[in-house]
């Protein structure tokens, strides 16, 4: 009986480090895998931000841009449910305080139909942009720029933040005037800050990186001025982590690292209010703008 009993301890005792082992090899697997797909979800978004950036302001050989056109890219701080106007307009604040972005830039159409795109240029939803929009009194619309990608974060049905575009509606391959359509780019960003770098002493360097406010408070014609973006986005995991809480407060640009350009502490910072235990990350990069705006080049 004794025996038996010391075997019935010794096999339990094997089972439940057996379980243990079993339970600390399964976290480990599923925190490697939501830190997977966050590095990768990260890079995405940066990636597409970067993309509609160096694309802002592009036209086809021989486009002539209007003197009256609107800036090819602009922001609003802190702005939630965003609309595509001249500048961007917002009608509540911004998940987290996030901005919106608006970047605009020209479309590639076929010879012999402009409003049927010849895949050259896409806009933030993936699709090709043609040269030519159709709809209102006309059959097409020549504008000074054929697509606008207005980004911002935005709760998704399931509670879940996630990066979003406003971009133009299409129907058979065609752009259609004034009507508008969003969809979701990556899932999980919390938060999306933006500076943007001008040069106050004319030597070519962005040398001053602004709020999207104190641009404006410069007058609207500040937005042709910008040389760089800066972009911090924070994005979190799916999967609660089990040993330790996520970082309480994250840094999102370098305190200090432009002094003078009017930082506000929310946003050098992210302190998450939902779901702590959650992993996050910050991605960031600096982008420089490739089209600048034709008046500073020539005379007009």
């Amino acid at each position: 009986m004794i025996e038996l009993m010391v075997g019935l301890a010794l096999g339990l005792l094997v089972s439940a480090l057996a379980v243990s082992a079993f339970h600390a090899v399964q976290v480990a697997y599923r925190t490697a895998v939501d830190l997977v797909l966050l590095e990768e979800r990260g890079q995405r978004a940066l990636a597409i931000l970067s993309h509609l950036v160096r694309h802002s302001g592009w036209q086809p050989v021989g486009a002539v841009l209007p003197a009256n056109a609107p800036p090819a890219l602009s922001g609003r701080d802190d702005c939630g449910q965003p609309g595509v106007a001249a500048l961007p307009t917002c009608t509540r604040r911004g998940v987290n305080g996030s901005d919106a972005l608006l970047v605009r830039f020209g479309g590639s159409g076929r010879a012999q139909d402009p409003t049927l795109p010849d895949q050259t240029m896409i806009d933030c939803s993936g699709y090709a942009l043609p040269a030519v929009s159709v709809g209102g009194s006309a059959g097409g619309a020549a504008r000074a720029y054929a697509g606008e990608s207005l980004i911002y974060i935005a709760i998704g049905a399931d509670g879940e933040p996630q990066l979003l575009c406003r971009y133009a509606s299409r129907r058979d391959g065609r752009v259609l005037e004034g009507s508008w359509t969003s969809g979701a780019l990556v899932r999980g960003v919390e938060a999306m800050q933006l500076r943007y770098g001008i040069d106050t002493d004319g030597d070519g360097k962005a040398d001053a990186f602004l709020r999207a406010e104190e641009l404006r408070a410069r007058g609207d014609a500040a937005w042709r001025e910008v040389l760089v973006v800066q972009m911090a986005l924070v994005l979190r995991g799916e999967r609660p982590l089990a040993l330790a809480a996520a970082p309480a407060v994250l840094t999102l640009f370098p305190p200090g690292a432009h002094a003078g350009a009017g930082l506000h502490a929310d946003d050098l910072f992210f302190s998450p209010h939902d779901r702590p235990a959650l992993m996050r990350r910050v991605f960031s990069a600096s982008v420089r703008l490739r089209n600048t705006w034709p008046c500073r080049q020539t005379l007009c």
